[in-house]
Parts: C-alpha cells; sequence; structure tokens
C-alpha cells in the first residue's frame, strides 16, 4: 500500500487539475476576432472588474485557458480573461491589409532597385557593346596592318636576296674589272714598247739611210 501511494496522489493532483483547476497551455500570439469592444477582466465571470476594453484585432499572448474563458497578456503587459470565442489566430483583415501594403512597398522598393540595376548594366552592356566594336575594328586594322607587314617582309627578304645575288655579281664584276684593268696596263705596256721599238726602228733605218746617201755623195765627184 506504501508503494501505491505516490502514484495515487499524482494521479489525484492531474485529476482535480483537470475538472477543478485552470488549463496551463503554451503562450501563442491569437488576436481579437471582429466584433464590438470586448472586455477583458479579472476573472473568470462577466461579473468580474473590467481591466481593459480590446478593440478588433488587438493582439494578444495566450498564458492558459479555463473552460470558456482564456486568460491573456496584451503588447502593453496588460493581463486578464476573456471569452475564448472572442479570440482567433488569424490575423484581422486590416492588419492583413497593413502587412500586404507592406509587402507591396517592399515589392515597389525591390523593383525600383532592380529596374537601377536593369538600367545600370543595360548603360554597361551598351558601353560594352561598343567597346567590343571598337575592339572588333581594331582586331581588323590590326590584321590588316599583320598582312602588310608579312607582304612588305617578304618584299625585303626578296630584297635581301636580290642585293646578295647583286654584290655576289658585283664582285665577279670587279674582279673582271681588276682583270681588265691589269690586261690593259700590259696591253698599254707592249704598246708603248712597241711603239718605241718602231720609232726606234725608224731612226735606225733613217739614219742607215742617211750613211749611204752621204756616201754616194762622196762617190760621185770621182767618177767625174
Amino acid at each position: 500500500m506504501e508503494k501505491r501511494t505516490p502514484f495515487l496522489s499524482i494521479a489525484s493532483l492531474i485529476l482535480l487539475t483537470i475538472f477543478f483547476g485552470p488549463v496551463i497551455t503554451f503562450a501563442s500570439t491569437y488576436y481579437v476576432a471582429p466584433s464590438s469592444e470586448v472586455p477583458l477582466r479579472t476573472g473568470t465571470n462577466n461579473t468580474k472588474k473590467i481591466v481593459a476594453v480590446l478593440k478588433d484585432g488587438t493582439q494578444v499572448e495566450l498564458l492558459q485557458e479555463e473552460g470558456p474563458w482564456a486568460y491573456v497578456r496584451t503588447q502593453g503587459g496588460r493581463e486578464g480573461w476573456i471569452l475564448k470565442r472572442y479570440l482567433t489566430q488569424q490575423p484581422p483583415p486590416r492588419m492583413l491589409l497593413e502587412r500586404l501594403k507592406m509587402k507591396n512597398q517592399k515589392l515597389l522598393e525591390k523593383y525600383k532597385s532592380l529596374k537601377e540595376q536593369l538600367d545600370d548594366l543595360s548603360k554597361t552592356g551598351s558601353k560594352c557593346s561598343q567597346k567590343l566594336a571598337a575592339c572588333v575594328i581594331d582586331n581588323q586594322k590590326l590584321t590588316s596592318d599583320f598582312e602588310q607587314l608579312k607582304r612588305e617582309a617578304s618584299n625585303v627578304i626578296q630584297t635581301k636576296k636580290l642585293l646578295a645575288e647583286t654584290q655576289q655579281k658585283l664582285q665577279v664584276a670587279n674582279a673582271e674589272r681588276i682583270k681588265l684593268k691589269q690586261r690593259l696596263s700590259s696591253l698599254e705596256a707592249n704598246t708603248n714598247i712597241k711603239w718605241f721599238l718602231a720609232g726606234s726602228g725608224v731612226l735606225l733605218v733613217g739614219w742607215i739611210i742617211g750613211i749611204f746617201t752621204t756616201k754616194r755623195r762622196k762617190r760621185r765627184p770621182t767618177l767625174l
């Protein structure tokens, strides 16, 4: 029997609390349902003192329940009893409207911000398009200049090749010129010798003719 006493005591306490005491619940948010002004009383009876009058849509915190009554706390800190039929978990239409207005305002601000970002992106995109077009033109010009340089480089290579060939031919021509000059000098020397010999021969012949002529002149008188 001693072992059953604590269990019976706890069970009795629970039953007494259910049938005779207030029901304690977790605090949750409720609103005063659309109606006329609802009195907040000090007890669970319509004769109890009214501590406040709650208007439609007033937000309260449900602390505990007792039969058709609910013990609540207002946002201002007032506590008291109110009939549960005047409570609802659905926010009042005016509060919903305010929330919708605030949400709409936030959406408008977000839309405005996104529109500004879109405008900025459009301007940036336009500038990027212009820069891209300028880059394409520059690229085309660079490609054209590169092709021109390739052609000029090819011409330079050809010119260098022709110059090398010309220099080689010039060296050969210079060598030939030197040979011809040496040969000409040799010929001129031979010609001078020949002219000298020819002149000497003429003088020698003249001298011999002069001697013979003189002798003949000397002989003629002796014959007469």
